[in-house]
């Protein structure tokens, strides 16, 4: 049975709170932490346990067979939940994952152009010039977003699941590790998708009263 609008809830504020309480260190991040972190990190070499924690994540969703099936499986579910009639009752909760992942996947692509960041890698073989406006992607992490755009919309919508968070933490970390990312490229990304995932939330209202 589907659900009217009316008698469901947009997604919690609380997600607003994860937004400002990320992007205000990201912005500290750029000026302050970013390049001497990069620095000491370069100097040592990172465990490969980094590497193949993220990999495992990435099969986890299909992402090595083609970057696109966990966007194709969450629209096919949003597609069935809205057109069988006993499935409906779910079709909010699908529309809202799927939105939330698809959106932010969509405005980290974006964004990666515009701001043509170097990753802290490139930055250092580049002699440690500036480290946006350039020919880099490396603004948002692609990483973070990606499983976090799974992750936070899943425990908006069943809050007990909110240990699928640490995946979010772990990959920030592990690309940090690795030199891929400056660390305020991995608070951003959270910042992306808390934003989208509440405007989503918004349009959506995915939450049964």
């Amino acid at each position: 049975m589907e659900i009217p609008r009316v008698l469901r809830h947009p997604a919690p504020r609380w997600l607003l709170v994860v937004a400002a309480a990320t992007i205000v260190p990201a912005a500290l991040c750029v000026p302050l932490v970013d390049r001497p972190l990069a620095r000491v990190i370069a100097q040592y070499r990172p465990s490969v346990l980094w590497d193949r924690g993220i990999t495992v994540l990435e099969w986890t969703i299909g992402l090595p067979i083609w970057p696109l099936v966990s966007s194709c499986v969450l629209v096919a579910a949003m597609i069935a939940s809205s057109a069988v009639k006993r499935w409906r009752y779910y079709a909010p909760a699908w529309t809202f994952v799927a939105g939330s992942h698809i959106a932010s996947r969509f405005l980290t692509t974006q964004l990666k152009e515009a701001t043509g960041r170097l990753r802290p890698n490139e930055w250092l073989a580049h002699g440690e010039g500036a480290t946006f406006w350039r020919d880099g992607i490396g603004f948002p992490s692609g990483h973070v977003v990606l499983f976090a755009s799974l992750a936070i919309p899943i425990v908006v919508l069943a809050p007990r699941w909110w240990p699928l968070l640490a995946l979010v933490v772990f990959a920030g970390a592990a690309r940090v590790a690795v030199g891929a990312h400056f660390i305020s490229d991995t608070l951003a990304a959270i910042t992306l998708v808390a934003l989208v995932t509440w405007g989503v939330g918004w349009l959506v209202r995915p939450l049964r009263s």
